[in-house]
């Protein structure tokens, strides 16, 4: 599943001037969602984040460390695509040691750290990944001259997330369950994204599912499909297993085996001839002692002839290249 809602956790973060000697006293430390915590064991005076930002919500990490700082964090549940820090600079050019601290957490109960982009002054910055180091803070730092500007614009930037060939992925309402769980990262055919992996539908007992694409064209076409099964079942048994029949407008394409709790088992058909406006793909189970149908996503790709040109030679030539390259990709996301 591809997530429109950014979720940028802990943004603990202090500006420094760039001094042999530092002077405390001379830091800006802001301590991201607190109420207020004036001195620390360091005896550095915490700043709340409320005059620097005017989105997000404060909340507190459920797993909490032995640093005050990091117990709090602000949350960005809407759907922007960034949220910026606005910070006054002491002069218009000088260098600064800016300094991000991160924490998950786990402050939604939900076990996903985000993923983010941070950018200074519309520039990027770093890709910010809070599951690293074990779920333990842990910190960003640079040092960044101000080049005639009076302050700071530090914002967090959702990642569009399609994976490394920048698909458009997007969710399809269906009848059948839906179900998440903890999919390996192993690298599979096509790069899907991780988050793609993580959810998936699944039929009531034996029953098939079925899943209907709509196509660009009536006529016939040649079409490429890519199903991604993901094992979301019991975590606790590694052995589970689930033997699919794979059909296309009721036509046989064959068995499919998905083993291992969270691995995701790539099927790729190509080329498989159909005809629009919508074909019918269809998972049911090949024995009784097989596991329910689950998938986490497809792709289907089409491609048509345009047709030969009347024309000049020249343009024959661009008729048959167009036909090569024309293609259409439908994306269902469960």
């Amino acid at each position: 599943m591809l997530s429109s809602q950014v979720k940028l956790n802990h943004i603990c973060w202090l500006i420094q001037l760039n001094s042999a000697e530092p002077d405390t006293s001379r830091w800006l430390s802001i301590d991201c969602g607190a109420d207020g915590l004036p001195f620390d064991d360091d005896l550095i005076i915490w700043d709340t984040d409320d005059g620097y930002i005017q989105s997000g919500l404060n909340e507190l990490v459920r797993t909490k460390t032995s640093r005050n700082e990091l117990n709090t964090l602000r949350a960005f549940p809407d759907k922007a695509v960034e949220h910026c820090y606005n910070v006054s600079a002491v002069t218009q050019t000088i260098r600064y040691i800016i300094r991000l601290g991160f924490y998950y957490g786990n402050y939604d109960g939900l076990s996903k750290p985000p993923r983010f982009d941070l950018f200074i002054n519309h520039v990027k910055w770093t890709t910010v990944d809070t599951s690293i180091n074990n779920g333990l803070p842990f910190y960003e730092e640079i040092i960044y001259q101000n080049e005639k500007s009076g302050s700071f614009k530090i914002c967090l930037v959702q990642i569009k997330d399609g994976g490394m060939y920048n698909r458009i992925w997007s969710k399809d309402a269906t009848p059948y369950t839906r179900v998440t769980g903890f999919p390996d990262f192993n690298t599979y055919e096509n790069n899907p994204p991780i988050t793609i992996l993580e959810d998936a539908i699944v039929a009531n007992g034996s029953d098939p599912i079925t899943l209907i694409v709509n196509l660009p064209q009536s006529t016939q076409q040649s079409a490429y499909i890519v199903l991604y099964l993901t094992n979301l079942g019991n975590p606790f048994d590694s052995n589970q297993t689930t033997t699919l029949k794979f059909e296309i407008n009721s036509q046989d394409q064959g068995t499919v085996n998905s083993t291992g709790n969270g691995k995701t088992t790539v099927v790729a058909k190509y080329p498989v001839t159909v005809s629009g406006p919508t074909i019918n793909i269809t998972l049911s189970l090949a024995d009784e002692f097989s596991l329910p149908p689950m998938i986490s996503a497809m792709e289907v790709f089409t491609k048509w002839d345009t047709g030969p040109s009347k024309s000049t030679a020249a343009a024959e030539f661009f008729s048959f290249a167009y036909s090569l390259i024309l293609l259409c990709m439908l994306v269902l996301v469960v």
